[in-house]
Formats: structure tokens, C-alpha cells, sequence
């Protein structure tokens, strides 16, 4: 049950985040990623998903330094649960490297681009 309240706060959040109402947004996606994190553990999916919700609007906003170490969490922890090429980890991989492509970062963006499986191009 809690969990269910957890994704119905996560899905507000992440309205507001699209509808830009960035005032309540970081307190509901904090919410649920620390819900998530206490009841299934840091390193269970769920949680990464949660962190990822979290980088986005920090990104949008210009919070390059707040959205770094969710973005980086997102990528290590969906690597070591799902694997390389999962979609998820594609997904956020990708979202990194545009993070320190729009902070003017081509080294760090480069760095994670070369890591990326060899089916996957970001920015070509």
C-alpha cells in the first residue's frame, strides 16, 4: 500500500515537472526516492528510476552539479542490475552525456560516450 502511495507522489511530481512548476517538484521526487530507497533498498531498479525522475528537472533548471551524481548513480546502479544494453541503462547513459554536453563539459561527455556499447551513438 505504501508503495502505491509512493508512485501516485512520484507521478505528481513528474507532472509538475512537465507542466515546469519546479516549486514543489524536488520535495515530492525526494519524497519518493527516499521512500523507495527505505522500503526496497538503494540498489533495487525502482530506486534508480527515482533518481533519474529526480536528475531531469535539475537538469531543465541549469542544476548541472545537483544533477550530476543522480545521473551517475542512474547509469552505475542500471549497469550492475540490468546490464549494458537494457534500455533503462541506455536511457540514462545517454541523458548523462547530454547533461555535460548543455554544461559545456565535451571531455566528460566524451569519456562516458566511449563507454557506451558499440550499437549505441550519442550525438552522431
Amino acid at each position: 500500500m505504501l508503495l502505491i502511495k509512493t508512485e501516485r507522489i512520484n507521478g505528481f511530481g513528474v507532472l509538475r515537472r512537465e507542466q515546469k512548476n519546479y516549486e514543489e517538484v524536488e520535495s515530492l521526487l525526494r519524497q519518493t526516492l527516499d521512500s523507495k530507497q527505505h522500503k526496497l533498498g538503494p540498489d533495487h531498479p525502482a530506486c534508480f528510476k527515482s533518481m533519474y525522475e529526480l536528475a531531469v528537472p535539475y537538469k531543465e533548471q541549469g542544476y548541472y552539479d545537483k544533477a550530476e551524481p543522480l545521473f551517475i548513480g542512474t547509469v552505475e546502479g542500471h549497469r550492475l542490475k540490468l546490464g549494458d544494453t537494457h534500455p533503462h541503462t541506455l536511457e540514462s547513459w545517454k541523458s548523462l552525456i547530454e547533461l555535460y554536453e548543455d554544461w559545456d563539459k565535451p571531455g566528460k561527455a566524451e569519456e562516458w560516450r566511449t563507454k557506451l556499447p558499440q550499437t549505441e551513438a550519442v550525438g552522431e
